[in-house]
């Protein structure tokens, strides 16, 4: 029987593509599942199918809606209302999705948009080979803000635009210190958004244009009250 793995088991780093695909130099050949579901977008989920589900609980027979609740497990419950509401008809006009859900979803399509541009993300194990570093000294480097990273639930991957063909795209530290802000995502969207100050163009393709001061700069502002 294979073992279980333990709570104190720590974070892996998963390489994610949304149904992209990452360029890297580095190895590839392991199969990289999906990350978890932002906790975001499990959020926005629960709120909408709630609503659903409280719609058609409005329009089940009272013994039908006691023999749902019945069921032995929620699985249950859920299929069990759903075919009742299939029997008897039910249509469900949906509702227009409240500001708050809203926001969640754009905020989990944006998230979306970021790991599948540029080459997708990287896996730590990826991205420490491409170094030439282990994937404890990327660790390292990920608590020390030197590489570009992003937190999918049960791990961390690192964005494929960071690196050049000798170990990280130049300028790459020079603009993560200069950032004022901590959000690892508002640093992502960042590099991969056309920014006012760089005339409308994208901080990455300045960097890799060599252009180091001015996206150093534009990160500087970043965040910055009325700042693009």
């Amino acid at each position: 029987m294979a073992p279980t793995a333990s709570a104190g088991t720590r974070r892996r780093s998963r390489a994610s593509h949304f149904g992209g695909k990452a360029t890297s130099t580095a190895s590839t050949r392991s199969r990289r599942s999906e990350p978890a579901p932002s906790e975001d977008l499990v959020e926005a989920f629960v709120l909408r199918t709630g609503r659903a589900l409280a719609r058609i609980a409005e329009r089940i027979p009272r013994d039908r809606l006691l023999a749902a609740v019945g069921a032995s497990t929620d699985t249950d419950v859920l299929f069990t209302s759903l075919r009742e509401a299939a029997a008897i008809g039910a249509e469900i006009e949906p509702d227009k999705p409240d500001p708050l859900t809203e926001a969640f979803l754009r905020g989990s399509e944006m998230k979306r948009d970021m790991l599948k541009a540029e080459g997708g993300a990287l896996s730590a194990q990826q991205l420490a080979e491409h170094l030439g570093i282990t994937p404890q000294g990327l660790g390292r480097k990920r608590e020390r803000n030197q590489v570009f990273w992003l937190d999918v639930g049960d791990g961390y991957v690192y964005p494929a635009f960071q690196i050049g063909k000798n170990g990280l795209l130049p300028g790459v530290r020079e603009v993560l210190d200069a950032f004022t802000v901590d959000d690892p995502w508002m640093r992502v969207n960042f590099m991969l958004t056309g920014d006012q100050r760089l005339g409308g163009k994208r901080p990455i393709d300045l960097l890799r244009k060599g252009k180091i001061d001015d996206v150093v700069t534009a990160a500087a502002a970043y965040g910055e009250h009325g700042a693009a």
